[in-house]
């Protein structure tokens, strides 16, 4: 009887190990689906940081195709500077880190001569224009321009993005509230990069849209936004 016992006891105890083993590759063998983000870090978006040289196609507009160039790395409080060169004419622009974002402080058209103007008096003034938020969400609004006059929205955040043969992922879709009339207006962002894609879509289908895409990254800065917040 002792034996019996025993044996139906051994039993029991293979069975539930079976059932626990089976459960578990079941688990495990349950296909897990990645959803898009709700919400990412708006500082891991930081436009024209963390690569020295950006360099965008254009099509549709002779202005549309453009380099930038990080001419100064972010000093201690986070302000770097970069230029953006097109059809002959460059654009110097400040920008600063923050802990609430990405900002505008200044901006200087027509400069060449490459001099540091992250301490000009138009850089330290208080007027500055949001670039990005902190926290990016998707449907989140916020306010651009030095008047903050300019209304934007967070549409979506994607889980990957092809453009040019390259496969971004988590990217920012940010448009204007709104939009120019009979126009679409896009920008595409994505993480420990930045600004990749800017598109004018026009509601006339005979006309053609007009697209910056990104296609060249020269000289990786490994500047991390995220040491200046």
């Amino acid at each position: 009887m002792r034996n019996i016992k025993y044996l139906k006891q051994v039993f029991k105890i293979r069975r539930i190990f079976t059932l626990v083993m089976m459960l578990i590759i079941g688990l495990l063998s349950t296909p897990h689906f990645i959803h898009a983000q709700e919400s990412v870090d708006g500082l891991d978006y930081a436009p024209n940081v963390f690569y020295q040289t950006y360099q965008y196609e254009g099509e549709g507009n002779e202005f549309a195709g453009f380099e930038t160039t990080l001419q100064y790395f972010p000093d201690e409080n986070g302000i770097y500077q970069f230029s953006v060169s097109s059809s002959g004419t460059t654009i110097v622009y400040i920008y600063q880190i923050t802990s609430d974002g990405i900002y505008e402080l200044a901006y200087f058209p027509e400069t060449y001569d490459k001099q540091d103007l992250r301490q000009h008096a138009d850089a330290k003034d208080e007027f500055k224009s949001l670039v990005l938020p902190a926290e990016l969400t998707v449907g989140q609004t916020f306010n651009r321009g030095y008047q903050n006059l300019q209304s934007y929205q967070v549409v979506d955040i994607l889980d990957t993005f092809d453009l040019l043969d390259i496969t971004y992922y988590n990217v920012v879709v940010i448009e204007p509230v709104n939009h120019p009339e009979g126009a679409t207006q896009r920008f595409y962002y994505a993480p420990h990069i930045g600004h990749i894609m800017d598109e004018f879509i026009f509601t006339d289908e005979e006309a053609y849209p007009i697209t910056s895409s990104l296609y060249t990254l020269r000289g990786p800065t490994y500047i991390w936004p995220t040491d200046f917040d």
